[in-house]
């Protein structure tokens, strides 16, 4: 009887250890296929909302717009109140309540800023955990991701992909205060052909511009 508990034991434990091993492959797998979703264009468009749920305050704030992005740094990142155009050298923030444009190099634009962070964060991340789910009624991957790639920036990152091709859905961050945030993404299409005129800002009557290069 002895003999039969602890090979239970140890078959309970070998099952453990090896579910482990599938989920962490599978979670490769599907972080793999994921990348192969992006590398499959040159360009996406896509709108997002983020929401910022504070450690320790009811406070929660949130920022909606939408992204166009292509390559060579270039993108086109509307939030309420000011648009941010990019040439891939060039950044210009259009700030349209206050009628002016401030013109900067891109290398001098912060990597917190930089639209790819929000749209590549994940993908720099090695996934350790997989399981699927329904998200507003579509079957979705919820991967847990290792955050180490960030150093202390972040705590904790998940990314949920959608199922039917691994593109992002949300993605959630918690920062070393513990604050947490999720941004939710939607609307999101691979574009193979964007124009060089959407990443330019082009010059407004009445509106100043104060070059900053």
């Amino acid at each position: 009887m002895k003999t039969n508990l602890c090979f239970l034991v140890w078959l309970s434990v070998s099952l453990f250890l090896g579910l482990g091993t599938v989920m962490a492959q599978n979670a490769d797998s599907i972080m793999a296929k994921s990348t192969q979703w992006f590398d499959a264009s040159r360009g996406w468009s896509l709108d997002f909302k983020v929401t910022v749920y504070y450690a320790n305050s009811p406070e929660v704030a949130t920022q909606q717009g939408s992204l166009l992005v292509g390559d060579k740094n270039r993108f086109r990142l509307t939030i309420p109140g000011i648009v941010f155009y990019s040439d891939g050298t060039t950044v210009w923030q259009w700030n349209k309540d206050q009628k002016q444009v401030l013109i900067k190099l891109v290398e001098d634009l912060s990597s917190t800023l930089h639209p790819s962070e929000l749209l590549f964060k994940y993908l720099n991340c090695k996934a350790t955990a997989v399981k699927k789910d329904i998200w507003q009624g579509k079957s979705i991957y919820v991967l847990t991701l290792d955050p180490s790639k960030y150093g202390k920036q972040f705590k904790a990152m998940e990314v949920w992909l959608a199922a039917a091709d691994y593109s992002p859905v949300r993605l959630s961050t918690t920062d070393s205060m513990d604050n947490q945030s999720w941004y939710d993404i939607s609307k999101l299409k691979r574009q193979q052909k964007i124009a060089d005129a959407e990443f330019l800002y082009k010059s407004v009557k009445g509106v100043g511009e104060i070059d900053m290069r």
